[in-house]
């Protein structure tokens, strides 16, 4: 089967990148003298809109009939806010693993998506609109709500993909999913009918999380996201036994707020329990807990009158602590308010004597549950406690902690106030301390499903392997999941209720739910409110079914991406070709959210994982390690970062400082460095184009003239297949930041530093000779490689170089380097006896360099002599010496197998296969022609200066020099000329008015250039 869909050709108007800038795009651009990313990004821009390469690109790649799939699902974007620099590090890297795919020649399945439901757009409009709960939205209307939930999500989506194209992210946007698109919603509505059949969708009274600000549980792996560190109390109370004089428990707690709901106390069955003196009252705590609890609340003088086990105080009746504040506990009867015994109780906090208020604590309900104990919630969903918490009513449940802290101390109950810092759940979108709470809920259950999601994980290839293991960790503690929010924009719970009978159905699909609607004419919309209208005929007594009012856990929505993606688009028939797909991406965080979900949903619908492989991102911090965020106005915003700086030095930047997983801290100021590298990229492409096009040369001979390619070029070109390897390699295990750093060292200092360095010399040759046109040659096919190899890190960049250089020479070049295919570099032109041989002198040349810098002599003074003695492998080495003549300015080498030939020499480097010796002294033929290179030298800075064209002749220089200078000026006359291509050289007794003055060696040296105009 052949995944080929057609897909709309329009692409986003870049026009809002170009600012003040007008671009002509010309087929061909230029290379100018210095690497603008602004302008070059905007003349790639306007190629690829008027071209419309990426969807040529994308179609390339899904025509190819017989080729492997890549598999790719987008974890969507939330469409609430923009893209800041965190964000487009995870789009940068799906967008190199994406690239490098294409390149392979794989049908690479790339569709966009969105989430565009849920608390974090609904948070969004309440901002807007000024809103400060949820009853405000009640006031207002929830269909006017619900108008601009969509009209933010339109909003968003804009800047997103905007934000997105900038960066260079190519995916299908034109077929992105959409989690509020109706026909995706049928998919959540198959996937929860099905749950609900295998009787594992359910509702229950269960003490859930609840975010008091916007009124609605919270699924265990939301939760999960929002953890803070606060500050609370760490109380100490007494609780008085009614049979027993003077006697008390002794509870500890770091929420007095719930002492209000305090319905029993727990205590360890067989762990042993003490009871102390302490003045005239009794205390009982647990033993292993006394040492502790005496040493933090300062006790020093108690005497332990007893010891029993746990058990012996089960059933023990008190009086509630706050009895007098709170007179609903006078009507609360036993089991109320007695001691029971839990194997839950932890001797490594407190004090052993665990206070229990079930409508507040899982551990609590359940156990105050089991011996009859009926909830007492007094307390609303939004935090502030009901007339039913008598004086406690109209507080908020954080500050009635005071208040209770107050009373205590009042009615002597009060041990010991503390604090502790610990880590306390916070609502992951508004950041509001959340609630434990006794609520009517809806859940799915995760036990039926837990052991084969344990086993499928064992399948996934994590990256990094920790990832794995806590994601294992947390599917093996999964509860089950609370999917039920009492919100209003969001995928609606499809479950109807018989108002008469109390039957219940829960609906997957609309076609079904039309036959079965007694007004099947008002199905206009899936959402809240219309759906809310639609009225159901029971098929048990035909009584009226109204819907369960409300929505699913937004985690949900995304959760069934790996199904509802395609099936938006009616896609469906391609589902057996796409599941499971081969590769995700988010943040490491998302092994709590939609890596969790997405597992949940696929190993409930089908019974295996919905994904092969992961790569997990770190996040990203502020340059100091602080969290990003506009509340502290630390955020960088991707849009005005590119707008500054570029998208490849964001990309280049954001995957190269460290690996994928680990989180940094982002400091634009390093940005310079990612910078000065691609600045160096320019300049090779420049030097190649410069010379080549001076001698008019073509790639149209390039066979032929890399047949003629010397050691030194051979040498280049197995780094280049090493290079092509290692960054596969890389990529393949995504160390996408050692695969950029591969590719940015082998342009500085593979062919930068050595390669361009040594081809210097052949270039600057005059006549057309075999030499010079395969060092044009070389030089070209290792550029045009290394740009298809950088392209999926730095495409505008890479774009850019293909066009004004690559297809300068060769007019043949494909249409776009991203159509290019991933480099392979044919045997014939490797050959790995040159590479061992440049790579021996190489090692040789950084020997001489180091002791020049020892013993102080320049890079420019030639050495006279260097002779290597090779211990095996003379052969290769030999093929390797202008390696050492050039790139470490000797005038003579001799290799030799016997070290005895050595005489007079310093050695200089030795190693299991070579000896290195030097001539490091400096007679005055050498100081002669280190002088003469440095007037060259200088000449050459002002010729740059005077932005002379390199093939440019100076009629006349001038020159005025003293001393030895003068005489190495005398001496090398011919060879200044040459090299600075002059016609005559005049020295002069005088400095030359207008003259340029130098010093060197602490000579005084003047020159002055006439050239005819």
């Amino acid at each position: 089967m052949v995944v080929a869909i057609q897909r709309d050709s329009q692409l986003l108007d870049p026009s809002p990148y170009l600012g003040a800038w007008v671009v002509t795009l010309s087929v061909v651009p230029e290379l100018g003298k210095r690497y603008d990313p602004k302008k070059v990004e905007e003349w790639v821009l306007s190629f690829w809109k008027e071209y419309e390469i990426p969807r040529k690109v994308r179609e390339q790649s899904l025509s190819r009939e017989d080729a492997p799939l890549f598999r790719f699902l987008e974890g969507p974007p939330t469409a609430n806010g923009y893209m800041h620099v965190g964000h487009a590090r995870g789009r940068t890297f799906k967008d190199i693993v994406l690239r490098y795919y294409r390149m392979k020649g794989f049908r690479v399945w790339d569709q966009a998506g969105w989430d565009t439901q849920g608390l974090p757009v609904e948070l969004e409009v309440e901002k807007k609109l000024g809103f400060r709960s949820k009853k405000d939205i009640l006031e207002y209307g929830v269909e006017k709500f619900i108008d601009e939930c969509q009209k933010l999500v339109d909003y968003y989506i804009s800047e997103w993909r905007s934000a997105s194209e900038r960066l260079g992210l190519w995916l299908d946007y034109d077929h992105a999913y959409q989690t509020r698109h109706p026909r995706y919603i049928e998919i959540a509505w198959r996937f929860l009918k099905e749950m609900w059949e295998r009787g594992w969708l359910y509702e229950d009274l269960r003490v859930v999380p609840v975010c008091p600000r916007c009124e609605t549980a919270l699924s265990s792996h939301e939760v999960a996201l929002g953890y803070k560190v606060v500050k609370d109390p760490s109380l100490y109370f007494k609780i008085k036994l009614l049979d027993e004089p003077n006697t008390f428990l002794v509870a500890w707690t770091t929420t007095p707020w719930t002492i209000i709901a305090n319905e029993a106390v727990a205590v360890h069955p067989t762990e042993t329990y003490v009871k102390i003196r302490v003045g005239n009252e009794f205390w009982i705590l647990a033993k292993k807990r006394l040492e502790a609890f005496a040493k933090e609340v300062g006790l020093q003088s108690y005497e332990i009158v007893e010891e029993f086990p746990g058990k012996a105080l089960e059933g023990k009746v008190y009086e509630h602590p706050l009895l007098e504040e709170v007179p609903k506990h006078r009507e609360h009867r036993p089991p109320h308010h007695t001691v029971l015994t839990a194997e839950w109780v932890s001797m490594e906090e407190g004090t052993g004597v665990v206070h229990c208020a079930p409508a507040h604590g899982p551990e609590d309900f359940e156990l105050c549950k089991s011996v009859g104990i009926e909830v007492f919630r007094p307390i609303a969903k939004n935090g502030v406690f009901t007339e039913d918490a008598g004086k406690y009513a109209g507080l908020w449940f954080r500050d009635a902690s005071e208040k209770v802290v107050e009373d205590l101390r009042r009615k002597g109950l009060l041990v010991y106030l503390g604090w502790i810092e610990h880590e306390y759940p916070h609502c992951w979108r508004c950041d509001t301390p959340l609630m434990y709470y006794a609520d009517r809920q809806w859940f799915i259950r995760i036990e039926p499903i837990k052991k084969t999601m344990l086993e499928e994980n064992e399948k996934i290839r994590w990256r990094p392997d920790w990832a794995g293991k806590r994601f294992e960790d947390w599917l093996a503690n999964a509860r089950d999941w609370c999917v039920s929010r009492e919100r209003f924009w969001g995928t609606p719970l499809p479950v109807w209720t018989c108002r008469s009978c109390g039957y219940r159905l829960a609906v997957g699909s609309f076609e079904e739910l039309r036959k079965l609607a007694k007004n099947p004419q008002d199905f206009v919309d899936p959402h809240r409110p219309w759906i809310d209208r639609i009225v159901l005929r029971c098929p048990k007594c035909g009584g009226d079914m109204v819907r369960e009012p409300y929505v699913v856990d937004v985690w949900l929505d995304s959760g069934i991406a790996h199904t509802a993606a395609l099936h938006q688009y009616g896609w469906d028939h391609l589902f057996d070709e796409l599941f499971p797909y081969d590769w995700i991406t988010e943040a490491v965080d998302q092994t709590r959210g939609w890596f969790y979900t997405l597992l949940v949903t696929s190993v409930a619908m089908y019974g295996k994982t919905p994904f092969r492989a992961v790569l997990c991102q770190g996040h990203v911090l502020d340059k100091y390690g602080k969290k990003m965020s506009k509340h502290l106005g630390n955020v960088i915003w991707a849009k005005d970062f590119m707008e500054k700086f570029g998208a490849d030095l964001l990309r280049l930047y954001v995957t190269t400082k460290a690996a994928p997983w680990d989180s940094i801290n982002f400091d634009p100021d390093e940005v310079s460095e990612i910078r000065r590298q691609l600045d160096i990229l320019w300049n090779c492409v420049l030097f190649a184009h410069t010379y080549a096009s001076m001698d008019r040369w073509s790639a149209e001979n390039l066979e032929k003239d890399l047949g003629n390619a010397l050691p030194v070029d051979r040498w280049i070109l197995y780094e280049l297949k090493r290079l092509v390897e290692e960054v596969e390699a890389r990529i393949l295990n995504n160390d996408l930041h050692l695969a950029a750093r591969t590719v940015l060292n082998f342009i500085v200092e593979k062919l930068s530093h050595r390669y361009i360095t040594l081809i210097r010399p052949r270039v600057w040759l005059e006549e057309d000779r075999v030499e010079k046109r395969s060092a044009y040659a070389t030089l070209f096919y290792v550029i045009k490689n290394v740009l298809k190899v950088l392209a999926p890190f730095a495409p505008f960049i890479a774009e850019y170089l293909y066009q004004a250089f690559v297809k300068r020479y060769d007019p043949k070049a494909l249409e776009s380097v991203h159509m290019e295919s991933w480099p392979s570099i044919p045997k014939e032109l490797l050959d790995e006896s040159c590479w061992r041989g440049v790579e021996k002198m190489f090692v040789v040349a950084e020997a001489v360099l180091a002791a020049r810098t020892r013993v102080g002599i320049k890079r420019r003074w030639p050495i006279k002599r260097v002779v290597v003695v090779a211990r095996e492998g003379l052969e290769d080495i030999a093929k390797g010496v202008d390696v050492v003549k050039i790139y470490a300015n000797v005038k003579e080498i001799e290799l030799v197998s016997d070290v005895g030939k050595v005489e007079g020499l310093e050695k200089i480097y030795e190693d299991k296969d070579l000896v290195v010796y030097a001539d490091l002294k400096l007679d005055e033929e050498t100081l002669m022609e280190g002088l003469a290179k440095d007037v060259v030298r200088r000449v050459q800075v002002l010729r740059k200066e005077m932005d002379l064209p390199i093939d440019a002749w100076i009629d006349r220089l001038l020159i005025y020099a003293v001393g030895d200078l003068r005489k190495a000026v005398e001496r090398f006359r011919d060879y200044i000329a040459r090299e600075t291509r002059c016609r005559e050289i005049v020295l002069l007794d005088a400095p030359p008015e207008g003259g340029r003055k130098s010093v060197v060696e602490g000579m005084e040296l003047v020159i002055k250039l006439e050239i005819s105009r």
